[in-house]
C-alpha cells in the first residue's frame, strides 16, 4: 500500500480514529490487526513469512537462542534476495552452467527492512540493552508497525517496546507535527520526487556520451533519491506521531554537507546505526589503528551495498562509497591546511564550507550512477562522459527546471539547519495552519498520481 495513494489516505483516515475509540487495552491488537491488513493489501502472499519469522524470533529470544533467531531472519532474507545473485556470480566466476539451482524470483516487499528488525531485536536482547519481550503481540507489533514497516526507519526494540508498553500519547503538538511531517513528505513525493524521476528515467536505459547531460542527470538523480526516500520516512514519522508514538528521524540534512563521511552519518541513520552496533564496532571500530579502522568501513559499506540489492552494480556502489570515506581519511591531515587558512574570517570560512559541499555533492553524484544505471554499460558510459566527454550545451527538455528544483531543496535544507524552521511552524498553531492548508493544495493542484512506488520499495 502505497503511502502517496488513495488507498491509503481511506485506510489512514478509518484507522487512525478507530485506533482512538477503542479502549486502550485493545489499541495495540487493533493496531497490529491493521498493520498485517496494510502489508497484506501489498503482498498478501508473503504474510505466511512475515508471521513466521516474527513468531521465530520472539521464540529464540525468549530462550537465548540468538544465532537460531539470526539464522531465522537473515537466512530468509538471504534465500529470497540473495540465492540468485550468488549461484550467477558463481556461474560467472566459474564459467559454469548452474540454471537448475535458480529459483523464480520473488522479493517480499519490506524483507530488507523486516528481518533488520528482528535481527537487531535479536541481537539487542543479546547485548543486554533489552530483556526478551514476553508478549507476542507486542513483539509482533513492534515489527510490523505499519508506519516503518516496508521502507524503514529500521527502528529499534528498545526504542519502540517502551512506549508500546506505556501506552500511546497524543498532544496538539504531535498532531501539528504528524500532520505537518505527512503533507511535507507528500509535497516532496508527488510534486518534485516523481517528476524527478519521470525526468531522468529514459537517460538511465541506454548509454550516454554528452558531459554535461551525465553530469546534470546524475545531480538530478541524487536529489531524486534524497526527496523520495526522505518523503517516505515523513510521511512514516508524521503518521507515527497522529498514532501517539515517536520513530526517530532517517535523516538529518544529509542533501548539504561538506564530507562524504558526513554524509553517511546523516543519511538513512537507523541503518547506519544497525552496521555500527553490529559490524563495525565488534570488528574493533576505529581501535585498532589507521588502516585496520580504514578496512572495517570498507567492510561496512560493501555490506551497505549488497543491502540495497543483489547486483554488483549496487556492490559497486557500496565499495566506492568506502574508498570515498577511505580517501577522506587519509587526506584529513592535509584537508587541515586550507580549513586554517579560510577559518580566520567568517566570509572565507562561509565559502570554504560551500565549496567543500559541491565537491562533496559531485563526488556522490558521480557515484549514485551505479545505484541508479540498469547496467554496468550504461553506469560507466555515464563514468566516461563526466571524466572525457565533450558537451554541445544543451539539457535534454525539463533538465532546467530538475535543476531548479535541486536548488530549492538546497535553500530549504540550509533553511531547516540555520533556522530550525520547522519548529517554528510546528509552534505556531497559526503559521502551521496555513502552511498545511497551502500544502494540501499544492499536492492536489500540482502532485502526481501517486502510483509511482517510493525507490527503497524494491529493498
Amino acid at each position: 500500500m502505497l503511502f502517496t495513494s488513495r488507498v491509503f489516505a481511506v485506510f489512514a483516515l478509518v484507522v487512525i480514529p478507530t485506533f482512538y475509540a477503542v479502549p486502550a487495552r485493545l489499541r495495540p491488537a487493533f493496531l497490529l490487526a491493521a498493520s498485517f491488513a496494510f502489508y497484506a493489501w501489498g503482498d498478501p502472499w508473503a504474510v505466511p513469512l512475515v508471521s513466521a519469522t516474527i513468531v521465530w524470533t520472539w521464540f529464540c529470544a525468549l530462550r537465548g537462542w540468538t544465532a537460531a533467531s539470526l539464522v531465522g531472519s537473515l537466512g530468509a532474507l538471504a534465500w529470497f534476495k540473495y540465492w540468485n545473485f550468488a549461484i550467477s556470480s558463481v556461474e560467472w566466476a566459474g564459467s559454469v552452467d548452474l540454471a537448475a539451482l535458480h529459483t523464480t524470483p520473488w522479493l517480499p516487499i519490506g524483507i530488507s527492512f523486516y528481518t533488520f528488525h528482528c535481527a537487531s531485536y535479536a541481537l539487542d536482547v543479546r547485548r543486554g540493552k533489552l530483556t526478551a519481550e514476553p508478549s507476542l503481540l507486542y513483539h509482533a507489533l513492534y515489527v510490523m508497525f505499519f508506519p516503518q514497516l516496508v521502507a524503514g526507519p529500521v527502528e529499534r526494540a528498545w526504542w519502540l517496546l517502551p512506549q508500546y508498553h506505556a501506552g500511546s500519547v497524543l498532544t496538539r503538538e504531535r498532531v501539528r507535527d504528524g500532520v505537518f511531517l505527512v503533507l511535507l513528505g507528500f509535497v516532496k513525493k508527488v510534486v518534485f520526487a516523481d517528476r524527478l524521476a519521470d525526468l531522468i528515467a529514459p537517460r538511465f536505459h541506454e548509454p550516454v556520451k554528452d558531459a554535461l547531460v551525465a553530469w546534470v542527470g546524475v545531480l538530478l538523480f541524487t536529489t531524486n533519491i534524497y526527496l523520495d526516500f526522505s518523503a517516505y520516512s515523513d510521511i512514516a514519522l508524521g503518521t507515527a506521531r497522529l498514532l501517539g508514538y515517536d520513530i526517530r528521524p532517517n535523516f538529518d540534512l544529509p542533501f548539504v554537507v561538506p564530507s562524504i563521511p558526513e554524509r553517511w552519518r546523516r543519511w538513512h541513520i537507523s541503518m547506519g546505526s544497525f552496521f555500527r552496533d553490529f559490524v563495525y564496532i565488534p570488528l574493533g571500530g576505529g581501535r585498532d589503528g589507521f588502516w585496520n579502522t580504514q578496512r572495517n568501513v570498507m567492510i561496512v559499506m560493501f555490506l551497505s551495498g549488497l543491502w540495497h540489492g543483489a547486483s554488483a552494480t549496487f556492490v559497486v556502489w557500496g565499495l566506492l562509497n568506502g574508498l570515498s570515506m577511505v580517501g577522506h581519511a587519509v587526506l584529513e591531515p592535509a584537508l587541515a591546511v586550507p580549513r586554517r587558512w579560510f577559518g580566520g574570517h567568517a566570509v572565507t570560512r562561509w565559502a570554504w564550507f560551500y565549496v567543500c559541499c559541491a565537491v562533496t555533492t559531485l563526488m556522490i553524484s558521480a557515484i549514485n550512477v551505479f545505484f541508479r544505471s540498469d547496467s554496468f554499460e550504461v553506469a560507466f558510459s555515464y563514468v566516461l562522459a563526466m571524466v572525457g566527454g565533450r558537451t554541445e550545451g544543451v539539457l535534454p527538455v525539463g533538465y532546467g527546471l530538475g535543476l531548479g528544483c535541486l536548488a530549492l531543496t538546497a535553500v530549504v535544507h540550509e533553511a531547516e539547519r540555520h533556522w530550525n524552521v520547522r519548529k517554528r511552524i510546528v509552534d505556531d498553531p497559526l503559521v502551521w495552519g496555513v502552511l498545511s492548508w497551502g500544502m494540501l493544495v499544492f499536492v492536489l493542484l500540482l502532485g502526481t498520481s501517486g502510483t509511482r512506488r517510493f525507490i527503497y520499495f524494491q529493498f
